[in-house]
């Protein structure tokens, strides 16, 4: 049996080996030009206008392009971030131009060096991203501020706002904005569609939209989404707690880390302990901390008010983010905003991942008709459940039920006969 230092080796090489130019951290397109300080939020900062795709493992007739922008942190504080635009060969058209879907990344991931636009599948390829594409949509894809760009002109690091949605929410607004201004061939309108914490911004944004409202925002679709992070179960959440660290640091300079964990135990190995089985590094009631109350009621998705249709789809047997935080968010969004455009889809017997396949026939219609203008009414449809709506061919055992494969180069000229 490999020791646990083997192990995390071996998880390290993997993840490497799916960089598809090195470290993001040397790589000169994640460099901030001069003068980047200075710019408002949405503008575009750098473009390469035809990424090198020989190094990505992406869907035929399809092209890339990344770009940098100024986004916006959780406290309002002009933020440098990379995205990428995934184009289809043959684009959906609006009246002013080609449909724009803003893809909001899940996984649990952080680290400096993962931006889906350095990753060699954009991190989630035929989960979203590569089917959108190849029905005809224009994916705007950010990484979030932190993940690729990792340090403001200054030459101080950028801090990853991990599972911040309101922070992520602002990336996709932005990166949208940018796209937009880069590339005046695509039309104002838009949705977001996002998964796990990309659900989350999915979310937040529509929250958003209440007070600062977007020109051309159609709706969004929240999958698996992160709610409130304090109603998960452990020892999800105090995995998530760990997350929050950086972000709540730098938002509350008096915030003393040494306040929730363990004395001794280094922030960064909770991801660890969980997965080799160890004890975790918060401490008991870390959750009451007055200044973890005050940040989670800050990035907090449910019970605020939404503008704009939200599709909400979350899997019961999901251990990531717990189904019963989901629903209660829906639901005290449900009382306190009874008219939201709010729909609530549960997937009986489906996790965290596979709720985008599972829903993947509703959530592409669903966005169809945004695009349509087709109206969505003004009450809460609590909960619906998909057998209902679409009756499964098949019993819930008889269907495979995690992703076990990933994409990988073909090598010889044989693999892929041109």
């Amino acid at each position: 049996m490999s020791s646990v230092n083997e192990q995390v080796l071996q998880a390290i090489q993997y993840e490497v080996s799916s960089w598809a130019n090195g470290r993001a951290t040397d790589h000169p397109f994640y460099q901030v030009p001069d003068g980047a300080s200075k710019a408002t939020p949405g503008s575009v900062l750098k473009v390469e206008m035809d990424t090198e795709t020989s190094a990505y493992l992406l869907p035929p007739a399809t092209a890339l392009t990344r770009f940098m922008y100024q986004s916006e942190n959780l406290t309002n504080k002009p933020v440098p971030a990379s995205a990428f635009i995934l184009w289809p060969y043959s684009p959906k058209s609006q009246a002013d131009g080609f449909a724009v879907i803003a893809w909001a990344h899940g996984e649990l991931e952080s680290t400096k060096n993962k931006p889906p636009s350095n990753h060699k599948t954009l991190s989630q390829h035929f989960l979203a991203p590569f089917q959108l594409a190849a029905q005809g949509y224009v994916v705007v894809g950010p990484d979030y501020a932190g993940l690729g760009v990792h340090k403001h002109e200054s030459g101080l690091d950028i801090v990853h706002e991990h599972m911040a949605s309101p922070s992520h929410a602002n990336d996709v607004i932005y990166a949208v904005q940018a796209a937009q201004k880069a590339f005046p061939m695509l039309s104002q309108d838009f949705v977001v569609l996002g998964h796990g914490r990309g659900g989350g911004a999915a979310w937040a944004t529509a929250q958003r939209q209440v007070d600062k409202p977007i020109p051309g925002y159609l709706g969004g679709v929240a999958i698996s989404p992160v709610t409130t992070i304090l109603d998960q179960p452990e020892p999800l959440l105090s995995i998530l707690g760990e997350s929050l660290i950086p972000g709540l640091s730098a938002t509350f300079p008096d915030f003393k880390p040494g306040d929730v964990f363990l004395e001794g135990r280094r922030l960064g190995f909770a991801h660890v302990d969980h997965l080799l089985g160890g004890a975790g590094i918060m401490k008991p009631n870390w959750s009451e901390n007055e200044h973890v109350q005050r940040y989670h009621a800050m990035i907090a998705n449910g019970g605020k008010k939404i503008a704009g249709p939200l599709l909400v789809v979350q899997g019961v047997t999901d251990v990531r983010f717990s189904s019963n935080a989901t629903t209660k968010a829906v639901n005290t969004t449900a009382e306190a905003f009874p008219k939201s455009q709010l729909e609530y889809v549960l997937l009986p017997n489906v996790s965290h991942v596979p709720a985008i396949q599972a829903s993947q026939r509703l959530w592409m219609e669903w966005i169809a008709d945004r695009f349509a203008r087709r109206e969505v009414p003004h009450n809460v449809q609590r909960t619906k459940i998909l057998q209902l709506l679409i009756p499964r061919a098949r019993p819930s055992a008889s269907y495979h039920r995690e992703l076990n494969w990933h994409l990988a180069p073909a090598t010889k000229h044989y693999h892929a006969p041109s």
